[in-house]
């Protein structure tokens, strides 16, 4: 299968302190790659690089086949979810998710219909009228995940997507995103729930302080560190550092 997500040799950095060092990381068509490491590891910067909200310092982001820097088309393919995300708190459920529509060049009709239809899979039909100002917080990250799908996007980038939900929450989330790979489509997931990571994703990649110390699958990274879980093999791997 193709690489849907590229990264080959990336650096950034935030004046002198060094953020990501000499990143590869790849996310294949069909595929749930889990993006894990402590807090300052790099995950939300490289997260921030691949959908065009910071500038490498080094390296090639390639997402679909495409060079990032030759065009910004390639934003169309991402569903985006940042880890801390800003909703608009003036603007009810509805039209938030109508206003992303527009912006995501859904067609009028199939917007109406897709807001329809993803306030339905999150539970927020009774919300619809609500202000997002006046939700709680567990409401508000399922409206700000409910956004990335919006326009049934390629590509899933999402930063902590579970961050604040509740089970069921969860598991609206990880039902979407599996649709989304099962049509061929592929999703990156930075996440510090490593037990959700072992059970959803196909292929890790953990990082400590910027720099890339395994990917693969999750039973391939067990076993190089003879650990029952992903979250023994973590610690093991960190505390060797």
């Amino acid at each position: 299968m193709e690489d849907l997500v590229r990264i080959r040799g990336l650096w950034k950095s935030y004046g002198r302190t060094l953020a990501v060092a000499d990143l590869n990381l790849s996310v294949e068509a069909g595929k749930i790659h889990g993006l894990l490491g402590p807090n300052g590891a790099g995950k939300t910067t490289v997260v921030k690089c691949i959908v065009g909200l910071l500038k490498p310092d080094k390296g090639e982001i390639l997402v679909n086949g495409v060079k990032i820097t030759s065009s910004e088309s390639y934003k169309s393919l991402i569903g985006y979810l940042p880890e801390d995300p800003a909703l608009p708190e003036y603007l009810t459920v509805e039209e938030f998710l109508g206003y992303l529509a527009r912006l995501r060049a859904v067609k009028p009709q199939e917007a109406k219909l897709r807001v329809g239809e993803l306030m339905e899979i999150f539970n927020l039909a009774r919300l619809k009228q609500e202000f997002i100002g006046s939700l709680s917080k567990g409401l508000r990250q399922r409206v700000a995940v409910a956004s990335a799908f919006i326009h049934k996007p390629k590509i899933l980038i999402l930063d902590e997507p579970f961050l604040g939900l509740d089970p069921e929450g969860q598991l609206k989330v990880k039902s979407m995103v599996k649709e989304i790979v099962k049509r061929g489509g592929a999703a990156l997931i930075s996440t510090h729930m490593l037990d959700t990571a072992e059970r959803f994703c196909d292929t890790v990649t953990i990082m400590y302080m910027g720099r890339e110390i395994i990917s693969g699958d999750v039973e391939s990274i067990k076993q190089v560190v003879n650990a029952n879980s992903l979250e023994e093999a973590f610690i093991k791997l960190i505390n060797r550092r």
